[in-house]
């Protein structure tokens, strides 16, 4: 199954800002709403992040999207660090999974450039795999707004 876009799960989430009947004024409103959740949701992210990062030392905080087998479990959020991701690396070399070996230097590419002052790195993982991405600290939901805007 393909990843939606962004602009995708933003329609899916929020159906009310496309929808013609919702008048503009509650529009609005709704878009100011979803962006203070989303802030707060990705203020919690760099919380755990910190505590986290603190202790274990460079690395990215893993978010679980989905469950696994449409069982519904408790999701967690984990912490790897720079040396077992390095170590997961060589692993994939050593086994000659490619695409493991791929994904895992994309990580390591993204936790290397992060400014952990200013950024945080997080691991979202999902059903269909997993991606990494480097989040502002200041004003986190930037590009929420940003997408939410253009809709």
């Amino acid at each position: 199954m393909a990843r939606p876009k962004p602009t995708e799960l933003l329609v899916k989430f929020f159906p009310e800002l496309i929808d013609k009947s919702v008048p503009k004024k509650n529009k609005e409103a709704s878009k100011e709403l979803n962006v203070r959740v989303c802030e707060a949701i990705i203020s919690d992210l760099i919380g755990k992040f910190d505590s986290l990062f603190s202790y274990m030392g460079e690395g990215a905080l893993i978010v679980k999207l989905a469950t696994r087998h449409g069982k519904e479990t408790i999701q967690t959020q984990n912490y790897i660090n720079r040396f077992s991701l390095e170590r997961d690396l060589a692993e994939a070399k050593k086994a000659g999974d490619a695409t493991v070996e791929e994904f895992m230097k994309d990580v390591l590419a993204k936790v290397k450039k992060c400014e952990f002052d200013d950024e945080i790195c997080i691991l979202l993982l999902d059903n269909s795999g997993g991606s990494a991405a480097i989040l502002p600290r200041d004003n986190p939901a930037k590009r929420i707004q940003t997408m939410i805007d253009e809709l």
